[in-house]
């Protein structure tokens, strides 16, 4: 049976999600931001749902902390909070959340967006290897990226923008294709987006394949 980890302050919280995932995931719970990356770390969960309100160590700090560890950096985090605003979302995003869920949630939304982040995380470890094009490689598994041998720290939503534009060369993405293909749920604007790709941009200089924006249209990843 799969392992959810839960990471929430509020005990009671903790006890219903807990009653939300039975008899579907087995539940390890963690009352503090400390407790959830020690827990994370042993456990090695399939999945992670991390409140953002706790005190001493947000959920922001938590996630970030836990994309910064090799032991936990490919492990699924749900992001729950009763704030939904789209600066809350784009922070959890860029920080390395996968998915933000907004307080109340039923059962059935719950095991649907867990479901779809496993299945997710299925095929990244079907990936036959590292993506490469040009002078840069990705690695799914590793959330590596080298650049003529440099190697390169994107956040987790700039990796996933990138290996995006690599399974697609040569092809005009649309913004809006873009964030429904990734975040589906979230809540972010075309203004950020383009934020994101300009920093990674920056980030991933040298690379010899360039990606280039068709004003009006989106972006395109050139290969050959």
């Amino acid at each position: 049976m799969k392992k959810i980890l839960l990471v929430d302050d509020d005990t009671e919280n903790l006890a219903l999600i807990a009653q939300m995932l039975q008899p579907h995931y087995q539940a390890i719970q963690a009352s503090s931001g400390r407790e959830g990356i020690q827990l994370a770390v042993r456990e090695q969960p399939d999945a992670i749902l991390l409140d953002v309100n706790m005190p001493e160590m947000d959920g922001f700090e938590v996630c970030k902390k836990l994309r910064e560890q090799p032991a936990t950096r490919s492990i699924p985090i749900l992001m729950l909070t009763t704030v939904t605003g789209l600066d809350s979302r784009v922070k959890g995003l860029d920080i390395g959340a996968d998915d933000y869920i907004g307080k109340p949630f039923q059962s059935r939304e719950l095991l649907a967006r867990i479901n779809a982040r496993l299945r997710r995380q299925e095929m990244d470890r079907q990936t036959d290897g590292a993506i490469q094009m040009g002078n840069l490689i990705l690695d799914p598994k590793s959330f590596a990226v080298k650049v003529a041998d440099r190697e390169v720290h994107l956040t987790r939503i700039e990796f996933e923008i990138l290996r995006y534009f690599m399974e697609r060369p040569n092809q005009v993405i649309d913004r809006n294709k873009l964030l429904g293909d990734l975040w589906p749920d979230a809540v972010v604007t075309n203004r950020t987006v383009d934020t994101h790709v300009a920093n990674l941009r920056k980030k991933i200089r040298g690379f010899n394949c360039p990606i280039d924006t068709i004003y009006g249209a989106g972006y395109i990843l050139k290969n050959g």
